[in-house]
């Protein structure tokens, strides 16, 4: 039997048992739910039948209370506790519709509930009348009581019955959550033997096939060359891995082309300023933990634009691959430099102990330029202007420091002295950032 029949065999046992279990664990939770808000309902109409039990309370408590005192403040309590009875009476009458033995004694109680509300009346009516001893005798002659009585027993019955199918529908609920639980270990124990079955197809189709890879890098170190048809064996199974073996190489060098060219300047191979951000966000950073300095170098062409102009676009661009390869080679390895426009430059020195370890990186970099560039015969001068910041001295901020940077360098290209100059607050004062601003 050939690997796919054997992938496709457990694959589609694994599929079926998915579906299967998938099935009947949501046709057990929707069991369930039904049996969970039986439960919720039976505590809801009992819940309810609390609310109407104390409002009739409250309703006969302001009744008295108004006949013995003639206080209309009771009568608050008396009239809100007849209106929350009746419309609490109303959803319990809603909420046992399904239960035609406990509809019978609920038309019982509103027959008794009737009889008190209007002896209730009749008694707050005569005292409104000021007849209180009339409405006194008919409360003494425990007529509203024995209707309270009948209220209270027929309640003790209703709340009876309730309670039994409470705990049948608690018993319903609890048995469906032990199917679910009996389910989930059957689930269990089978992927488990899934599992293994899976391990096993596996470890004779894929992972031998994969020590043959291993065994092969002893011929490699031997010198020997290396054929995928050497590392897997001549089967289908050695077609998908060669296979495979050839597509992740061509895969992975696009991504490391692609990743290149995304932060990389194509001209020049440099980094560009899409990483500019979070390499001097990052440096500053471990300035504040481990001390130190870093300087950030922003270098700008002279008079490129007439060379463009004078010579045309291909020379101006072999100018700039060569100060790219200048400035490169005057700064160390573990300095990184970034081209970040046409014809502009930042570098960031890092690791500096003192100023003058910055001045002699900078003489160094403007020395590689001391020296005319031959192009296609022509000899061209190339001058730079450098502006310097020094970080934490001129500040912490990374877009900060970046500006500094370039306002310093404004400030060489208008000093006839120097072609460098390092960055000072009185350059601001003097306006020397009115020109661009660097990102």
């Amino acid at each position: 039997m050939s690997i796919r029949i054997k992938l496709s065999l457990l694959l589609g046992l694994l599929f079926l048992a998915a579906i299967f279990n998938s099935i009947l664990t949501f046709q057990l939770e929707i069991y369930g739910e039904e049996k969970l808000n039986w439960v919720i309902h039976t505590h809801e109409v009992l819940n309810e039948t609390q609310t109407l039990t104390g409002a009739m309370k409250d309703a006969e408590t302001g009744q008295r209370g108004y006949i013995l005192t003639t206080n209309s403040a009771y009568l608050v309590p008396y009239h809100t506790g007849r209106l929350i009875a009746q419309e609490s009476f109303d959803r319990l009458k809603a909420l046992t519709s399904d239960n035609p033995s406990q509809q019978d004694i609920l038309d019982s109680i509103e027959s008794q509930m009737v009889l008190k509300f209007q002896e209730m009346k009749e008694t707050v009516g005569l005292v409104q009348g000021d007849n209180n001893e009339m409405a006194v005798q008919m409360v003494s002659d425990n007529r509203g009581k024995q209707y309270m009585d009948n209220i209270r027993g027929l309640f003790d019955t209703f709340i009876n019955a309730e309670k039994l199918l409470l705990e049948q529908r608690k018993g319903d609920f609890r048995e469906n959550r032990a199917q679910v639980t009996t389910l989930i270990v059957v689930e269990i124990v089978l992927f488990i033997g899934l599992f293994f079955m899976t391990i096993t197809l596996l470890r004779r189709s894929f992972f031998t096939p994969l020590e043959l890879l291993l065994s092969s890098v002893k011929k490699l170190e031997k010198g020997h060359k290396i054929e995928v048809s050497d590392v897997v064996k001549n089967d289908e199974m050695g077609h998908l891995l060669s296979t495979f073996f050839v597509m992740s190489e061509k895969v992975y060098q696009r991504e490391q082309e692609l990743g290149f060219k995304a932060h990389h300047d194509e001209l020049t191979g440099l980094k560009n300023r899409l990483t500019m951000p979070q390499e001097i966000e990052t440096e500053i950073d471990e300035l504040q933990e481990t001390g130190g300095m870093i300087a950030v170098l922003f270098i700008d062409l002279d008079r490129f634009k007439e060379i463009n102009d004078q010579y045309g676009h291909h020379v101006g661009d072999l100018v700039i691959k060569e100060t790219a390869y200048r400035i490169k080679y005057a700064v160390r390895d573990s300095d990184t430099v970034f081209r970040v426009g046409g014809d502009e430059f930042l570098v960031v020195i890092k690791d500096i102990k003192n100023m003058t370890h910055i001045h002699n990186v900078v003489n160094n970099i403007v020395s590689e330029f001391k020296h005319p560039v031959n192009i296609e015969g022509k000899e061209l001068d190339i001058s730079i202007s450098v502006g310097v910041a020094v970080s934490p001295d001129d500040s912490l901020d990374r877009k900060e420091i970046v500006k500094f940077a370039d306002v310093a360098m404004y400030a060489a290209k208008q000093d006839k002295a120097s072609c460098y100059r390092m960055f000072d607050k009185g350059m601001l004062r003097r306006g020397s950032d009115s020109g661009k601003i660097a990102k």
